[in-house]
């Protein structure tokens, strides 16, 4: 319950969390400025001001030895050691480092304890590293937060987003497989990405395969690489596979459910103990990967199909995440559509808006594609509208909605204009009912009261049929 609240707050609440502790915490810039020490670091070390010092400078002048935050410099890595203070204090201290997006050193986090005959440090490293890992994710998670504008999937701010967020950052650093799933378009690779930058392997590769996307003849030397020789028409050396680029990261399987059936068994014993075989090597080799996967397919469905192994699936399904479609998180449409507008805007150097009506309209709209067909329409509009507004009418002539305004358009020569209106209101009270479920609901959104939309269904002879408002 209390790593579930944490994830949930902001970043100045987890500074004043972190500046309860009664060990010393640094944040350290990769030149040795001090970027932020907590209340137990001030209260150790009789300086005035610590932030804003450098620490190579300070372990020159004698202050302590060694630096922490030179060792991880150098070392590249986490490191645990001694230090000794100006008043001969003997502190462990443990040191780490936050890689930037290209995974050299941005941020040095140094934790502090002092020692004592009575602590057994072997155990005390451990829980000091415990510790020190959780200090970095949260400050991975500080950094996100910071750069959210640019991570597209989570501009939505529904209930089901901040529930992915949270387990996405859970589960980040438990190291075992992944399954996501979900319509095609919903974010499954910006949540793989997100998981990737928000655990201890996101200065290593994150590799992507579509599995759908490759002909079923290639993929196995592209997963697992061959040895020179190895068929008629390889290369001359040979090919390093996908598993080896992403040894140390993590490879993400995108349409999972489009693996070939006579490779699964290759893959399962990948995902039973980290190793694979090269298309003409006798010889096992090893990768340290994490695999996440996505299917947009019922895979329970392929497997009674006999296309899936039962077996793979369930050694995939360790930690399942299931991605809603945009339709039942519509709080996110229209930060997505601000999202997106200002992306394009940007891009080609625009200064478009939307239409209040339009926003209501896209607002209603579907979105059988999710947030990739909402994403490729905002595009498409920014280039192609001529107004600084843009309107209902700039839609494309494919879009749905305008095909389905067009078609009524076309046969209002045909229909007398009451009739014409009625077959509006009709679509519009069973769109709006068959997303509500409630005629009070159906009432409140439409701004009329409830006794008129029961009085428009009677007239209509509109009837409800299980869950759903159809014309009877």
């Amino acid at each position: 319950m209390t790593a579930k609240v944490l994830q949930q707050f902001d970043s100045q609440l987890l500074l004043k969390i972190i500046n309860t502790l009664k060990d010393p915490i640094w944040i350290i810039e990769k030149n040795g400025n001090v970027l932020w020490v907590n209340q137990a670091a001030d209260d150790f070390f009789s300086f005035s001001e610590l932030i804003g010092q450098n620490v190579f400078k300070m372990e020159k002048q004698g202050l302590f030895a060694p630096s922490i935050a030179r060792l991880v410099i150098e070392k590249k890595g986490f490191i645990s050691t001694t230090q000794i203070t100006q008043t001969n204090v003997h502190l462990l201290v443990s040191g780490d480092y936050i890689p930037d997006e290209n995974g050299d050193i941005q941020y040095i986090v140094t934790h502090a304890r002092q020692l004592s005959q009575a602590i057994n440090q072997s155990s005390e490293l451990e829980k000091v590293e415990s510790i020190l890992q959780l200090y970095k994710q949260q400050i991975r998670q500080l950094i996100l937060e910071k750069n959210q504008q640019e991570e597209d999937f989570y501009v939505g701010k529904s209930k089901a987003m901040q529930n992915i967020s949270a387990w996405s950052q859970k589960i980040s650093d438990i190291d075992t497989t992944i399954l996501l799933t979900g319509e095609t378009g919903v974010g499954k690779t910006a949540i793989a990405y997100r998981i990737h930058q928000l655990s201890s392997r996101n200065n290593k590769p994150f590799i992507h395969l579509d599995c759908g996307a490759i002909p079923e003849t290639l993929i196995e030397s592209e997963l697992f690489g061959y040895k020179k020789g190895a068929f008629t028409g390889a290369n001359v050396n040979g090919k390093l596979g996908l598993i080896t680029a992403a040894d140390q990261g993590i490879l993400f399987l995108d349409e999972i459910g489009e693996f070939p059936l006579h490779l699964q068994s290759k893959l399962l014993q990948f995902l039973q103990n980290k190793t694979y075989r090269m298309i003409g090597d006798n010889l096992a080799q090893q990768a340290d990967v994490r695999i996440i996967a996505a299917t947009n397919v019922n895979l329970m469905e392929r497997i009674k199909e006999g296309t899936f192994r039962k077996d793979l699936f369930y050694r995939l399904n360790i930690l399942p995440m299931e991605i809603p479609p945009l339709r039942e998180r519509k709080e996110d449409i229209i930060p997505l559509l601000n999202f997106y507008l200002s992306k394009f805007n940007q891009k080609y150097g625009r200064q478009h808006t939307l239409s209040k009506n339009l926003m209501d309209t896209l607002y209603n709209y579907t979105w059988d594609g999710n947030i990739r067909e909402l994403e490729n329409l905002i595009e498409r509009l920014v280039i192609t509208s001529a107004g600084p507004k843009i309107d209902i009418d700039d839609l494309p002539s494919d879009f749905p909605l305008r095909q389905s305004q067009q078609m009524l358009l076309q046969n209002v020569e045909e229909v007398s204009l009451p009739f014409y209106l009625e077959q509006i209101e009709i679509s519009i009270l069973i769109k709006t009912y068959n997303e509500t479920n409630s005629t009070w609901k159906t009432a409140k959104k439409l701004g009329v009261s409830q006794s008129y939309i029961i009085r428009r269904l009677k007239k209509f002879n509109l009837r409800i049929s299980g869950k759903e408002l159809v014309k009877m």
